[in-house]
This record gives C-alpha cells, structure tokens and sequence, in this order.
C-alpha cells in the first residue's frame, strides 16, 4: 500500500513538471510570435518607404521645385546631401520615425513608428490574455486531476 501511494505522489510530480514545461513552452511561443508580428509590421514599413522612394522622379537641376505625390503619413524632405543612406530611425517631437534616405534622389522619407507600436502592443495585451486563459485551464486540470487521483486512492 505505501509503495502505490509512493508512486502516486511520484506521478502527480511527473505531471506537474508537465504542466510547468507546457507553461513555459506556451509562454514562449508567445514571445516568439510578439516578436515575429513587429519584425513584419517594420519590414511591411520599409517595404512600404522603398516602393514610395522608387516613385519619386529622379532630381531636375532645371526644375527645382518637382510634385511628388505621397500619402498624408509619409513625409518627405529634399536634402541637398544625403549624410545619411538607407533606413535609420530618429525621433521629431518626441515620436519616433523610420526614415529611408535614397542617395540618388536626394531624399528623406519618414514615416511614423506609432501605428505599429500601437498594434504590437494591443497584439500583446491579447496574447497576454490568451495566456492568463491557458494558465487558469492547465491549473484547473491539475487540481482536477489531483482530486480524481486522490478520491481513488482514498477509496482503494
């Protein structure tokens, strides 16, 4: 008799270490999707500032002032030197943008970060949720399954 209920107590360990192990694989896999969702919402943004930057007419000497045609959140700035080529990140009055500088065109476009930061962190909040959820089913499961074991052993 003490040597089933030695390997009770020893099952109910195993299970345990399961349901911690499958905590923290689920915990994760989430941050490994957290992280997943900003890296493609900033590839889509720098995506987006090429294919705006590949539109934009290359620099007339004889016409100074050209019409470029962008969305209303892309900012465009015409710099007579480019210190600066390719992407980078800077921050104007406190929010922060991603620029893409084209050495060729000789300019700066700059479009806002906070879309995505807002969308990574709502994203986040549901996964957050998501995971609360997971937790309170794996500890009901385990207390279920600790008072089956123990209502049998006590009826054994």
């Amino acid at each position: 008799m003490e040597s089933s209920e030695i390997a009770i107590y020893r099952g109910l360990g195993e299970v345990r270490n399961y349901g911690i192990a499958v905590l923290l694989g689920l915990f994760v896999l989430n941050g490994a999707t957290l992280g997943a969702l900003n890296w493609i919402e900033i590839s889509e943004l720098r995506n987006e500032l090429v294919k705006y930057a590949e539109t934009i007419p290359a620099p007339d000497v004889n016409n100074p002032e050209q019409t470029i045609n962008l969305p209303e959140e892309i900012i465009a700035l015409r710099v007579q030197t480019n210190d600066r080529v390719g992407f980078y990140e800077t921050s104007i009055g406190g929010q922060d943008y991603l620029a893409y500088a084209d050495a060729n065109k000789h300019y700066v476009l700059m479009k806002s970060e906070g879309n995505i930061k807002e969308e990574t962190l709502s994203f986040a909040i549901a996964l957050g949720a998501l995971y609360i959820g997971e937790v309170i089913l794996l500890l009901g499961w385990w207390f279920f399954v600790r008072a089956k074991i123990r209502e049998i052993y006590e009826t054994i």
